[in-house]
């Protein structure tokens, strides 16, 4: 067996906890060292990876002689760290969103390019179970051709929900303030561009209307929102709530969050019910075609299970065993610039086109 991949983390947060279980007992990996700004974090994350070297600077983490460096810092960190990553001779997986702008993505791009290097814009729910074979029904014509899709978000009461410290989402509050993206759309909506991205191909035009809601930390966040959209070929619709229901329990191991897919066809409709919550006791996949119900009882359902398929398919790529990586830096551009257009028609109250086709 060749020699297992030399992998550095940084940014041990609470997000760790997932992007952590692809390398966890995996014979082709070693996890060689883990970084954070909080010598007391770096501690405790040690002790799933004991024989991983703590360390509180990034160039120190560089200086490891790395294979791939996993990058879970905050969104504006992102360029910097992926490119020097990347000089120092590393394969990078960088948490989404890529980076806060094109011009940042672009900059990641080219230096992998000029490195040899491999960039993967980690994204999870295109490796959820019921989502993958939701794509698999809807490619083998289960449905007919589709004509329309539909994304919906709630986010409920978060005190049954994972515990998130509150400079975890500190920094997040404080880009929405800038003006840069808030929490639900930008933020945990990536997975929902990138969802509807890699099911449809790329959009044509959308028309937003995100708006912000006073929260009772005393700060703002980006719903309700409602977004709608054409894609360029095929011309199917799609719509995209989200929404609040803070006094709404959600049962969920995750976040507070309940997230629903629906992609209706010629013939039929294919449903996934759920994502990272369990607030419907329901099939999380079903098939409606021709009169008939079809439903998936015993599909792997568990959201965390995506999160270790996502960092497996990468380290097949790596390892040569998987010709096609998902997602690549280009395709994390797309939802990037995507979001940009939602963002800026949102604020000029009008439809947007893409910029390839308004030149």
């Amino acid at each position: 067996m060749s020699k297992p991949l030399r992998v550095g983390i940084v940014g041990l947060g609470r997000i760790f906890d997932l992007n952590g279980l692809g390398y966890i007992g995996h014979p082709e990996v070693e996890v060689v060292g883990l970084c954070d700004v909080r010598e007391d974090t770096v501690a405790s994350r040690q002790a799933l990876f004991p024989g991983a070297r703590g360390v509180t600077r990034y160039e120190d983490l560089l200086g490891l002689d790395l294979d791939l460096v996993d990058i879970l810092s905050p969104h504006p960190l992102h360029e910097q760290m992926a490119v020097a990553a990347l000089e120092a001779g590393a394969h990078v997986s960088v948490q989404k969103p890529m980076a806060m702008t094109t011009g940042e993505c672009d900059a990641m791009i080219a230096a992998a390019t000029r490195t040899g290097k491999r960039l993967k814009v980690f994204e999870n729910f295109v490796f959820y179970p019921p989502l993958v074979k939701a794509r698999e029904l809807l490619l083998s014509g289960a449905i007919g051709a589709p004509r329309h899709f539909r994304m919906k978000v709630v986010i409920g009461d978060r005190s049954g929900a994972w515990h998130v410290p509150p400079e975890t989402n500190a920094w997040r509050h404080d880009i929405a303030a800038k003006g840069r993206g808030g929490p639900l759309v930008f933020d945990h909506g990536h997975h929902m561009m990138a969802v509807a991205l890699w099911l449809f191909g790329d959009v044509r035009d959308c028309f937003a209307q995100i708006e912000e809601t006073p929260m009772p930390a005393g700060y703002a966040t980006d719903a309700p929102s409602t977004l709608v959209w054409r894609h360029r070929e095929p011309a199917i619709h799609g719509m995209w709530d989200v929404s609040l229901a803070l006094q709404m329990k959600v049962r969920t191991d995750y976040y507070a969050s309940h997230e629903q897919f629906e992609i209706q066809g010629e013939r039929g409709l294919i449903t996934v019910n759920r994502c990272s919550d369990r607030l419907l006791d329901e099939p999380v996949l079903t098939l409606y075609c021709d009169g008939e119900v079809r439903a998936w009882h015993n599909i792997e359902d568990d959201w965390g299970e995506s999160f270790r398929r996502s960092t497996l398919h990468f380290i097949d790529v790596l390892k040569g065993r998987a010709d096609q990586q998902i997602l690549t830096g280009e395709e994390g551009r797309r939802v990037v610039e995507l979001f940009d257009m939602f963002d800026r028609s949102s604020r000029e109250a009008r439809r947007v086109t893409h910029p390839d086709l308004e030149r």
